[in-house]
């Protein structure tokens, strides 16, 4: 091996520029696909996902993809709207839920771990 026919290249960087996106309509319409249509994703867990183009355009037609989805059960304040008139027996004073109960007058209460509930057997 001789030393003296070694030469120096010179780096060079590669350009970049940075664009600061504010909103996702000045993302490119076909961000993250491939010429060929397919979808490329990731679960929060790190799993893979790859849709390809004629998959999506059939769930487009899908009844689930509606929104509600027609098989969407009515839940008054989850899935609809509440109900207008509810009874509210709360008396305005605040809630407590941390402290022990009170002892019972008839001295059945014990301190210490008991069970979640009684069992009558």
């Amino acid at each position: 091996m001789s030393t003296g026919c070694q030469k120096t290249t010179v780096s060079k960087a590669i350009p970049t520029r940075r664009v600061t996106i504010n909103d996702a309509a000045h993302m490119p319409h076909d961000y993250s696909t491939t010429p060929g249509g397919t979808l490329f994703s990731t679960t929060p867990g790190g799993t893979r996902i790859i849709y390809d183009r004629k998959f999506l355009l059939e769930c487009r037609s899908s009844p689930l993809s509606r929104t509600p989805p027609c098989t969407l059960i009515d839940i008054p304040g989850v899935t609809s709207p509440p109900f207008k008139h509810i009874n509210n027996a709360h008396t305005g004073e605040p809630l407590n839920n941390n402290t022990a109960p009170a002892e019972k007058s008839t001295g059945n209460f014990h301190s210490g771990d008991d069970a979640q509930f009684e069992m009558d057997i």
